[in-house]
């Protein structure tokens, strides 16, 4: 299979989203996945973002608020929606205890790790 690459502008946004990121959580690392992920993407498509967290757990609903504030500003200023996804590290390790074991399954698959 052909490496596969995100087009530059999804990838700016999302880079600008991680920087921001940085300094509020412990990331281990971010995948892009969905439609911007396949190439398969509209202009006004967003793009979903599982962000792997280390460190102790936080509400998932609190954190997943907190990732969207921050992602309302990157779409102010690069016109992307950024949808993320928290995920923490041993949920991505042992997708068998998240919620949604096959969505994990999917990012793995599918995703482009940036």
């Amino acid at each position: 299979m052909a490496e596969r690459h995100l087009d530059p502008d999804t990838e700016e946004a999302v880079r600008r989203f991680l920087a921001l990121m940085a300094g509020r959580y412990e990331m281990a690392g971010a995948i892009v996945y969905g439609s911007r992920a396949r190439g398969t993407h509209h202009p006004d498509s967003d793009a979903d973002v599982a962000v792997l967290l280390s460190g102790a757990h936080q509400r998932f609903l609190t954190t997943a608020l907190a990732m969207a504030d921050v992602a309302y500003d990157v779409l102010l200023e690069t016109g992307i929606n950024i949808s993320p996804l928290p995920v923490w590290l041993d949920e991505w390790e042992h997708p068998e205890v998240y919620p949604n074991p096959g969505l994990l399954q999917n990012i793995a698959q599918e995703g482009i790790r940036l």
